[in-house]
């Protein structure tokens, strides 16, 4: 059993984790960094289509989802204060990579992320790193002044006066994520939130009229609400795809971020036109309402959608009420989602440590120098670069304190 001592250990070889031992090397801090997994950064090397969504145009508090969402926003303001989308781009220079911006604002790597990846690890080569080691047990002790922490490996125990977990959550579980961090936050006296799968599709109730439509995807505008309340993605209209078991795409994985177990989805088929006016239109009035449809969406949508009593109706026919009824059916679509597909097809997780037990500097409340950054922390971001953004700001504020 090697006995091995370090002023900072990492635990985790992910976004936050690389980029923090990165900025600890330049600064020439004794830095020791272990990761689970025979490669560094597997789930990253998948972001973006293996591209890299690395960030985006619009870096806001508003694109970001809390149980604490009080806390969240200043914790983000303070962050994106001192990380912003330039800041990236500056990484991104100096990691050789040139990116390209695509819609929404999304900022991609121009070449695999795999690419940007291998160069950061080149820049590590100083730096102590240990691969494929799983963590057996952790502890903290007081020796005056300081404390230290100990961490159990297989082959490994490993003392250190600075610790930062940057373990993620259990998105990907095939790819060895777990919930490690708030295992290690629970045992020293941090409030969490158990994970949940974020980013993922949402799952048809069965029976639904939207099941068999796999394949079909159109711009729509989606929201959630319950008693009053209503949370829609900011980005407005985003494309959906529609999957064997459920509702996916951009739109999908949107909203299955601000979704809450119970609530009502509302989806506009049509977030571009206007229904009620085309149907007002006397030049429509003797076209019956199929024909005045499946013009406008794919045919197989278009007749699970319209009401059968409704299509080989003429639209001068039709009552106020079937109006309505209509325009409900494909502007106003409403179901309550089964719930949200597993943890393998999930991109991230809502949860992770409480906020209020970290300060600005992402330092923990309870014990001085143990820091948490990243996914494990219970911020998620939306669909468009945010998370890696979010992990990215993450590391630079750990490394700035330390």
């Amino acid at each position: 059993m090697a006995e091995l001592n370090t002023d900072l250990l990492i635990i985790g070889g992910g976004v936050t984790g690389l980029c923090t031992a990165y900025l600890c090397r330049k600064k020439n801090i004794d830095c020791t960094l272990i990761e689970s997994q025979e490669t560094l950064g597997k789930k990253w090397r998948l972001a973006g289509g293996a591209m890299g969504n690395m960030t985006n145009r619009t870096i806001s508090p508003e694109h970001y989802v809390s149980h604490n969402s009080k806390q969240a926003k200043k914790l983000l303001q303070t962050l994106f204060k001192s990380w912003t989308t330039e800041h990236v781009l500056a990484f991104m220079h100096e990691m050789d990579m040139e990116y390209e911006e695509r819609d929404f604002g999304q900022i991609f790597c121009k070449e695999p992320v795999k690419n940007l990846i291998g160069t950061l690890v080149q820049s590590l080569a100083k730096t102590r790193i240990l691969t494929n080691e799983k963590i057996q047990s952790f502890s903290c002790e007081q020796k005056d002044p300081k404390k230290h922490y100990i961490i159990q490996t297989k082959t490994h125990t490993i003392r250190c006066g600075k610790l930062v977990i940057a373990t993620g959550s259990s998105a990907y579980p095939q790819l060895g994520a777990s919930d490690f961090a708030l295992q290690v936050a629970r045992k020293w006296g941090h409030k969490t939130f158990p994970f949940r799968s974020a980013l993922a599709p949402l799952l048809l109730p069965e029976h639904s009229p939207l099941l068999g439509l796999e394949g079909i995807s159109l711009p729509v505008r989606m929201k959630s609400f319950r008693d009053g309340q209503e949370k829609a993605d900011p980005c407005g209209i985003r494309p959906l795809l529609f999957t064997h078991t459920g509702l996916s795409g951009p739109a999908g994985l949107v909203i299955s971020c601000l979704w809450k177990d119970g609530e009502t989805i509302s989806i506009n088929f049509l977030p571009e036109d206007n229904l009620l006016e085309k149907m007002h239109d006397t030049a429509n009035g003797k076209k019956l309402v199929k024909n005045l449809i499946l013009p406008l969406m794919p045919d197989r949508l278009a007749y699970a959608l319209m009401p059968k009593d409704l299509q080989e109706r003429k639209i001068a026919e039709l009552s106020k009420k079937d109006r309505e009824r209509l325009i409900a059916s494909i502007q106003n679509y409403q179901f309550i989602p089964k719930g949200i597909d597993t943890f393998k097809k999930a991109e991230a997780c809502i949860g992770g440590i409480d906020l209020d037990g970290v300060t600005a500097n992402l330092e923990s409340k309870l014990h001085e120098n143990l820091y948490f950054g990243g996914e494990c922390l219970d911020i998620t971001g939306l669909l468009g670069g945010y998370n890696i953004h979010f992990a990215l700001a993450c590391a630079h504020k750990i490394a700035s304190k330390i």
